[in-house]
Order: C-alpha cells, then sequence, then structure tokens
C-alpha cells in the first residue's frame, strides 16, 4: 500500500491537511470501528505486530471519539489518548513530519479511504 509520509523533514502548510469532515466521510460509525479494531486485536496471533492498518484506524477512531467530546464540550482525557495513538502511527511510520499528530492521522486516513 502506498503512504503519504515523506522521509524528510516537512513542515506542511495548513491547507495541506483535511478536516475532519472530510477525513471522515467514507469511515464507518464509531462503534463499527471500535469493533473492528478490538476484533483485529483479539484475532492477532501471539507475537505478531499489528499492522499499520490496526494502527491507522485506530487512531483515526480515537480522533472521532475525542472530536466528538471536544464539540460537546466534554472533558476527559480522550484528546490526549487519540493524540497518544497518533504518535503511535507516526512513528511506526518514521515520519519527519512536523504537525499536529492528530492532523496526520486524519491526512493518512483520507489516503487510506480512498485508495482502499
Amino acid at each position: 500500500m502506498e503512504q503519504l509520509h515523506p522521509s524528510t523533514e516537512h513542515r506542511p502548510e495548513p491547507d495541506d491537511w483535511p478536516t475532519p469532515e472530510t477525513a471522515y466521510s467514507l469511515a464507518p460509525s464509531v462503534i463499527r470501528e471500535i469493533g473492528w479494531t478490538a476484533q483485529t486485536a483479539a484475532d492477532k496471533p501471539f507475537g505478531t505486530a499489528l499492522g499499520r492498518e490496526f494502527w491507522l484506524r485506530k487512531a483515526a477512531v480515537l480522533d472521532r471519539i475525542a472530536l466528538d467530546d471536544e464539540r460537546a464540550g466534554v472533558p476527559g482525557g480522550a484528546s490526549e489518548v487519540a493524540t497518544q495513538a497518533a504518535r503511535r502511527l507516526m512513528d511506526l511510520d518514521d515520519t519527519t513530519v512536523i504537525c499536529d499528530p492528530r492532523h496526520y492521522v486524519r491526512q493518512q486516513y483520507t489516503h487510506w479511504a480512498t485508495h482502499q
């Protein structure tokens, strides 16, 4: 699968990032994605690593949950958990993009969703 992550330091402009509405326009429901990530983790053979799709979809669903909480003004740690998951994806991609990690997830999810 083609990935967008650059191999050199890059500081994208704000216009380079899709809005959450654009990024997740093709996404299944949050409940369905939670189910997919839980099932994928449960079905993983012991000792094998979870792939990039798992980490991308997990980071994206956590971002969506955090966005809903932020819009509703609900206090809690959803934003922090979403950012941690996004950083995990960036580490996995070995990216040197300097940006908000959640913006990176939205960019990568948009690309993944439109090219599968």
